[in-house]
C-alpha cells in the first residue's frame, strides 16, 4: 500500500456561521469604541461651553459692579468736560422749591412778580406766548368763557405747556357788582365749563371784571365750592393800558411797570391791546435786570401765605365763610390791593 499525505484544508472550507459571528463581534466593538469616543468629545464640548458662559457672566457682573462703584463715587453736581464748557444754555426763571403740600417758597429776599392778562384769548395772545417762551417765564391769563369757545384748544394747551396759569374772568365780562348772586355764580360757572370742554380742566383763580363785585355772595360761594382764589391787582404798578397815555405807547407801558413795580406785585395787563403786547419784551427784560423772578398768581399767593392768614382776615372784620389749607393762602377771602399792601374787607362797588 503506498503512503499518501493528507491534503491541507482549502481556504474557506471552515464553518461559515463562526466566521460571520466573529465579523459581527468585531464590528460591534468598533461601533462601541466610536460611540465612547463621541461621548467623551460631547462631554468635553459641553464642559467647555459651560466654562465659557460662566466666565462671560462673571466678566459682565464685574463690569456692572465696577460701573456702579464708579458712579457711586461721582458727586451729583459733577459734570463732564463737555457740559462744563457749554455756556450756550438760555437763562431760565428759577423753579420754586416745594415744602409741605403745594406751598411754594423762595429764598429770603427774592423779588417776585406776577404778570397777568385779562379779557383773552384774542388775536394777540399767541404773540404774548411767544414773548413769554423767549424769556422762559410764566404768566396768568384771566380768560372770558365766550372767547374760549372759539379758541383752538392747542393755544390753551400751549399756555399750560409754558407753565402759565389759567384764570376765570367770567363768561361775558359781566360786572359782578351789578348782578345778583345767581347771575354772578352762573357767569363764573359757564366760563369754567367752557374751559372744561376745551382742555378738560377749570381755572384755578378768579378775577372779576373791573375788579368789581367782591362783595357779591355768588362770587364767594363759587370761589369756596371750586377752591379758586379771587384776586385783583396792584394799582401802583398797573399801567392802565386801556387808556392814554399807555394805550398805543408800548415804551410808556413797559417803562411804567419797570419804574413802579415792587416785590410781590400782581401786574394787570391786557393781551387784547396791541401796544401792550409790543411792550412785553422791553418790560420783561427791564424787570429781569432789576432782579425780579416771574411767577403765576397762585405761586405769588403761596409764597406770601405767611402774610395772608385766616386769622388776620377775620381780625380785619371778614366773618363770612373762609377756609385755608396747610401751607397756603386763604380761600374765599376777597384779596384786594391798595398802595402795594394786601388788605381784607367787604369792599362794595
Amino acid at each position: 500500500m503506498s503512503y499518501m499525505p493528507a491534503k491541507s484544508p482549502r481556504p474557506g472550507n471552515g464553518n461559515p456561521k463562526r466566521t460571520m459571528t466573529a465579523q459581527l463581534r468585531a464590528l460591534g466593538n468598533t461601533v462601541a469604541i466610536m460611540a465612547t469616543v463621541f461621548m467623551v468629545l460631547l462631554v468635553a464640548f459641553v464642559w467647555m461651553v459651560t466654562a465659557i458662559n460662566k466666565k462671560s457672566a462673571k466678566n459682565s457682573d464685574d463690569t456692572t459692579a465696577a460701573t456702579t462703584a464708579t458712579s457711586a463715587t461721582i458727586p451729583e453736581d459733577s459734570t463732564s468736560d463737555t457740559v462744563a464748557t457749554d455756556t450756550t444754555a438760555p437763562e431760565t426763571t428759577p423753579e420754586p422749591t416745594q415744602n409741605e403740600g403745594t406751598h411754594a417758597s423762595y429764598p429770603e429776599g427774592t423779588k417776585l412778580i406776577a404778570l397777568t392778562f385779562d379779557d383773552g384769548p384774542c388775536e394777540f395772545t399767541p404773540q404774548v406766548l411767544d414773548t413769554l417762551e423767549k424769556h422762559g417765564i410764566p404768566a396768568t391769563f384771566f380768560l372770558l368763557g365766550q372767547n374760549v369757545t372759539g379758541t383752538d384748544p392747542q393755544l390753551l394747551q400751549r399756555m399750560l405747556d409754558l407753565k402759565c396759569e389759567i384764570g376765570n374772568h367770567t363768561w361775558s365780562h359781566t360786572v359782578l357788582s351789578k348782578v345778583d348772586e345767581n347771575k354772578a355764580y352762573e357767569e363764573l360757572q359757564k366760563c369754567d365749563q367752557a374751559l372744561m370742554d376745551k382742555i378738560g380742566q377749570k381755572a384755578t383763580v378768579i378775577r372779576p371784571p373791573q375788579g368789581a363785585g367782591l362783595a357779591n355772595p355768588g362770587l364767594l360761594k363759587y370761589a369756596l365750592e371750586n377752591r379758586e382764589f379771587c384776586i385783583n391787582w396792584n394799582d401802583i404798578s398797573c399801567p392802565a393800558d386801556w387808556q392814554k397815555p399807555a394805550m398805543g405807547d408800548a415804551h410808556y407801558t413797559a417803562q411804567h411797570v419797570i419804574d413802579n413795580a415792587s416785590s410781590y406785585d400782581c401786574v394787570l395787563l391786557h393781551d387784547s391791546h396791541k401796544s401792550t403786547v409790543e411792550s412785553l419784551d422791553e418790560m420783561i427784560q427791564g424787570l429781569k435786570d432789576k432782579g425780579y423772578v416771574f411767577v403765576t398768581v397762585t405761586q405769588l399767593l403761596e409764597a406770601t401765605s405767611d402774610k395772608i392768614g385766616i386769622e388776620e382776615a377775620r381780625a380785619k372784620g371778614w366773618t363770612d365763610a373762609v377756609e385755608a389749607y396747610p401751607g397756603g393762602p386763604v380761600y374765599g377771602v376777597r384779596y384786594e390791593y391798595s398802595s402795594n399792601k394786601y388788605f381784607f374787607g367787604k369792599k362794595s362797588y
